[in-house]
């Protein structure tokens, strides 16, 4: 049997998964929704089908960017900028797949498709017949050449559902996983994060102290090209888009054209290092000049200690002197464990309930935990920033802080992925992730397909502002005006 763990809910040992850390070159995507605390006890998991392979193995982008209509490079030649020097920091080797015997096989792709037919949100299988796929996929799993391509048989079966949520992870992935909620996962790349733009590729974070912003790059500045290829032209670069191409080895350089704001092209050698966890860190806060108010960022629920760091950040604010008023942004939260995000909610919010999750056979309250408020932030109005990259636990955090009437909501819909997914530990170390429950707000509404409606709607590419000159964030500010 396979032994279960809970995802967005109390996370549980898994036996001897990944005992290693492993250092990655790139940072594996994360794309879940929130589970639950466990409803039975688990079994015991053996160890996982992987041996340490001397070459990294490239996996995908944490944010692919969607394919764009392909625009010509720029045509004035810009001036190189040396790059930086390079920091010599050896990686750890990437797990690799271990051989997979047909009664391995057989018995990793019966468990999964037994889950699906027995735990499965939808009965209906969302029109899906399936036990025709299990005559289909079945004979396809067994006959694969290679483990790698086992597994990713596996992921077209779970694919089939077409939910957005259920997935199946190989064991590779499990075991970046792990180091990413555990805080232990690096990659090697320059150090930045960009979001999708018509031009290129527009810089909206930079690692401190990292190669990008060693080599003079700044937040809204806009790379044109990699190399000599346009940067939306996504077609040439691949499978993982210009981000796959802008990471690689340590050590090795990479050719950007890059365009400041009001400024010319330029090209750029950068010297990719290795990026460590903790170079965008997933909880900052900062006083927006000129006011009394915080704004606190909150990019994930899928770090352990989350809450702590939460309450750092707030202490340091509280430090300067006390709040009139704070801003809680969510726009760029996809997602992470429910009893994180209840955790953290219960820094604001004095318990109560956020409203239930049910699954076939069961449901279960969703509740704040009592006592771990912030006292200096009694009586302070909040305003909590959503949009379409606010998914799943993120979702739910903002839909439960209005529940229980602490806060507004500005920006636009959040992206309505709030089914909950629970973790299914297999033999091999590979994982599925499969919706079981569905998140009901107290007068009986879901937020799945739907997402949390801000109380005032601001459509905005926010992240092309600075944090004052933000029309979401102006919007928020002018809410606590009001409640001031």
């Amino acid at each position: 049997m396979a032994s279960m763990i809970y995802r967005f809910g109390q996370m549980l040992p898994i036996g001897s998964m990944i005992k290693k850390a492993i250092a990655i070159l790139l940072v594996a995507q994360l794309a879940a929704c929130s589970p639950l605390a466990p409803p039975v006890a688990p079994l015991p998991t053996p160890a996982p089908a992987l041996v340490a392979a001397p070459t990294p193995a490239p996996t995908r982008s944490p944010r692919p960017l969607p394919t764009q209509t392909p625009t010509q490079a720029p045509t004035r030649t810009p001036t190189a900028t040396p790059p930086p020097t390079a920091t010599s920091v050896p990686i750890t080797p990437t797990a690799t797949f271990a051989p997979l015997a047909n009664t391995e096989r057989e018995r990793i792709f019966d468990q999964v498709w037994t889950l699906v037919r027995d735990r499965y949100l939808y009965p209906d299988y969302r029109g899906v017949d399936w036990r025709a796929a299990r005559e289909t996929f079945r004979p396809r799993a067994l006959a694969a050449e290679s483990p790698e391509a086992f597994y990713q048989v596996m992921g077209e079966l779970i694919d089939l559902l077409g939910d957005d949520h259920s997935r199946f992870e190989s064991p590779r992935v499990v075991a970046e996983q792990q180091l990413r909620e555990s805080g232990q996962l690096s990659y090697a790349g320059i150090g930045v994060n960009v979001r999708d733009d018509p031009a290129g590729g527009l810089i909206t974070r930079l690692a401190r102290g990292g190669p990008a912003e060693q080599a003079g790059l700044r937040a809204r500045d806009l790379i044109l090209a990699v190399g000599t290829t346009p940067f939306t032209d996504t077609a040439a670069f691949g499978p993982d888009g210009p981000n796959g191409v802008i990471r690689g080895a340590p050590g090795s350089t990479v050719q950007l054209t890059v365009r400041s704001p009001g400024g010319a092209p330029r090209v750029v050698l950068i010297t990719r290092q290795l990026i460590p966890s903790d170079a965008f860190p997933p909880v900052e806060a900062q006083r927006l000049p000129g006011t009394q108010t915080g704004l606190l960022t909150i990019d994930t629920f899928d770090r352990a200690g989350l809450e702590q760091l939460v309450r750092e950040q707030i202490d340091r604010l509280l430090k300067a002197g006390s709040l009139d008023g704070l801003i809680i942004d969510l726009r760029d939260n996809q997602g992470g464990m429910v009893a994180t995000m209840l955790s953290t909610l219960g820094l604001f919010v004095d318990g109560g309930s956020i409203g239930v999750t049910r699954g076939r056979d069961a449901r279960q309250k969703q509740e704040i935990p009592q006592g771990q408020t912030i006292p200096a932030l009694d009586g302070v109005p909040i305003v909590v920033l959503v949009g379409d990259q606010t998914v799943s636990a993120a979702e739910m955090f903002a839909a439960g802080i209005r529940v229980r009437k602490r806060a507004r909501i500005v920006g636009a819909p959040s992206a309505g992925n709030t089914e909950n997914l629970l973790a299914h530990d297999l033999p091999d170390g590979s994982r599925l992730w499969l919706a079981e429950y569905a998140y009901y707000l107290p007068d009986g509404s879901l937020l799945e397909g739907r997402g949390v409606q801000p109380d005032r709607a601001i459509d905005s590419e926010w992240w092309r502002f600075d944090s004052l000159d933000d029309p979401q964030v102006q919007a928020a500010l002018s809410e606590l005006r009001v409640k001031n």
